[in-house]
């Protein structure tokens, strides 16, 4: 008796997974270093389907999506802690007050050096 494989076992001849080229693009906009790796697994999709690497054509496709959705949480992230980061910046600036940011603001401009003293 000959057992049939499951549908989950063997796909479909025809329906290819996904390239996730957007989720590429994404790595490329939010964490360009993975892009690389991204791009290089979506472009390896179809060729892997072709040979009969129903498996590593899957992987591939999973892959992409993954390196896209790590470059967006990695992006997202380090935005955080830019924003923390300004957050902090400002309050220190703010609660010092700007008393020590008015630096002779009338002694600015052309001067005669005579009048404070200096000799040429």
């Amino acid at each position: 008796m000959t057992e049939t494989p499951s549908p989950e076992s063997t796909p479909p001849r025809d329906a290819a997974p996904p390239a996730h080229a957007g989720w590429a693009v994404a790595s490329l906009l939010f964490f360009w270093p993975l892009s690389f790796s991204a791009f290089t697994h979506a472009f390896n999709v179809y060729p892997l389907w072709a040979r009969g690497d129903f498996a590593g054509a899957r992987a591939a496709s999973d892959r992409v999506r993954r390196l896209g959705q790590i470059s967006l949480w990695l992006a997202g992230g380090l935005l955080l802690l830019f924003a923390i980061g300004y957050t902090i910046f400002m309050v220190a600036l703010i609660s010092r007050g700007y008393e020590g940011h008015h630096h002779n603001f009338h002694n600015w401009g052309p001067h005669d050096d005579m009048s404070r003293g200096f000799d040429r």
